[in-house]
């Protein structure tokens, strides 16, 4: 029976060293890399591509490599599990290892720890707008601008803080106070809101810990209706200040959030940071390549340097080499 068993094992382990071989022999790194980018709308491109000193590709699609491809993050994601050759860009609170690879920066792991210590320099902000004026909403006017800053305030409190870690934010939840030592200078929350309809909108970056908020201080604020509709960080300027800032408009909102900075051109009274958030540069697994600078980043997007084989040391070219003579 030890005899039996023992052929047993070594049968198991010569057949998964055959497959883990063929997998790492699967890889060719002379291929082209497929390229694939958010849209020029996109918060998460924008701060993408000015960690890589290529801050004018953040709109301009000219300056990219060659068949380059435009997805959203759920696609990205995708086209790097099915594509050996793929890289892409998502939010650190959507990276999966057990699906994909997310590769270092300048040598440093995309974790939370590092982006809050400030050594992952792939960050940014996620940040937040309200509109100017609320007197577009009438008679509701002073209940819909009372509770938009009430939801600001829940956001830096300990539960709200809370919310925003667990739905993939980067923030200290040290630094709040608890709701109800905050609430008593917020008395809409006291009242009954179940009439009033709340309209979040803005970067679908930052659509997931916005819902996870609302959903939260709901309740605690009189029952409000939450609504949603998340199209690009530009609209958090347009829908609150801008040219769809109109009540009658479909992307009117009171709350907008940005995955990037807003612009000079995008002007607004009140504004702040709702979390940070890094971005990760992410291949499929079986892609030998962990670490890329800004400098290999921006080659990859430029097209200056187009086959992963660039980007490999030579003991991962040699080791790759030999396991597919075998």
């Amino acid at each position: 029976m030890k005899k039996i068993f023992t052929i047993f094992v070594l049968l198991l382990g010569l057949t998964l060293s055959a497959c883990t071989t063929e997998a790492e022999a699967m890889f060719d790194g002379s291929s082209k890399i497929s390229v694939y980018t958010r849209d020029t709308s996109s918060g998460t491109r924008a701060g993408f591509m000015g960690k890589i000193d290529f801050k004018d590709a953040a709109g301009d699609d000219s300056l990219l490599v060659e068949d380059f491809v435009i997805a959203g993050n759920s696609e990205i994601i995708s086209a790097v599990q099915e594509d050996l050759y793929a890289i892409g860009y998502v939010s650190l609170s959507t990276l999966n290892p057990s699906l994909f690879k997310g590769l270092m920066f300048e040598g440093v792991e995309p974790t939370e720890a590092n982006v809050l210590s400030g050594d992952y320099g792939l960050a940014r902000n996620f940040n937040y707008m309200l509109r100017d004026d609320y007197s577009v909403y009438g008679e509701l006017a002073d209940e819909y601008e009372a509770l938009s800053k009430a939801f600001l305030a829940y956001m830096g409190s300990t539960e709200g803080l809370a919310t925003i870690k667990a739905a993939g934010g980067i923030v200290d939840v040290t630094s709040g106070q608890p709701w109800d030592t905050l609430k008593g200078d917020h008395p809409i929350t006291a009242e009954d809101n179940s009439s009033l309809t709340l309209k979040f909108g803005g970067s679908d970056s930052v659509e997931k810990v916005a819902k996870a908020l609302s959903a939260d201080f709901a309740p605690k604020a009189g029952n409000f209706t939450p609504e949603h509709n998340h199209t690009g960080s530009s609209n958090a300027y347009k829908g609150l200040n801008g040219g769809n800032s109109g009540v009658d408009d479909g992307l009117s909102i009171m709350i907008g959030f940005a995955s990037r900075e807003f612009k000079d051109s995008e002007p607004g009274l009140v504004t702040g940071v709702v979390a940070i958030d890094a971005i990760v540069a992410i291949v499929n697994l079986e892609n030998p390549v962990n670490d890329l600078s800004a400098s290999d980043l921006k080659a990859i997007y430029s097209g200056t340097k187009t086959t992963w084989s660039e980007f490999m040391t030579s003991s991962e070219v040699s080791y790759r080499l030999r396991k597919r003579m075998i």
